[in-house]
């Protein structure tokens, strides 16, 4: 899986740097909501997903190809979850800060008239994140970075502001449990998270 990762790491950093010797370049100011579910390896965990933020600059490369872009955003993430143990009412609150770097290809469908109103569009592609400073909480240890695949959809209105609702899938894993009540092997659990967000292009 980490080298699936790094290769999707060196794709992404290639398709961007061509990406910007022929295309028309814009930025904007981006910021939303999270609503994260950590999906475990082992159903001894139980969870209620819980709502994070993110805030950060987003740039968005519009390509020669009509409809066709690339976006990356640079972001501050705070994710966080609740977590019973099946033993117990004990709650664990798991919280997290990133830097996060998705990189999306994205379509805008290009109507008539319309578009300069309304441009609906669909993207896709990874998320890297970077936790910052110490999450460690008890037998809950944090992976230090991890990879998800996005999925998405949205709307830009105005030629201006954006609207994108985006689920991601987590690709490696961002916690591990090892408490003595376990086997031997850690129990690891995967983000799957629902990001909506606002974004504002100057």
């Amino acid at each position: 899986m980490k080298n699936i990762a790094k290769t999707i790491i060196i794709l992404s950093l290639a398709i961007i740097a061509s990406a910007t010797t022929q295309a028309q370049v814009r930025f904007g100011l981006k910021g939303g909501i999270t609503i994260n579910d950590l999906k475990w390896d082992k159903d001894i965990i139980n969870k209620e997903n819980q709502a994070g933020f993110t805030a950060g600059a987003i740039v968005e490369f519009n390509l020669k190809v009509v409809g066709l872009g690339i976006d990356a955003s640079l972001l501050y993430a705070h994710r966080q979850d609740d977590i019973y143990l099946e033993e117990g009412p004990k709650v664990t609150k798991l919280k997290r800060d990133y830097i996060d770097i998705p990189v999306n290809v994205k379509y805008k469908l290009q109507i008539p008239v319309l578009c300069k109103v309304i441009a609906p569009f669909v993207t896709t592609g990874p998320d890297f994140a970077l936790v910052l400073g110490d999450s460690d909480t008890g037998d809950f240890k944090t992976r230090q970075w991890n990879t998800s695949w996005n999925v998405g959809f949205g709307a830009e209105l105005f030629r201006r502001v954006q609207i994108h609702a985006n689920y991601g899938i987590g690709l490696t894993k961002a916690f591990k449990y090892i408490g003595k009540d376990i086997d031997s092997k850690p129990i690891n659990g995967k983000d799957k998270l629902w990001t909506i967000t606002a974004a504002y292009f100057f």
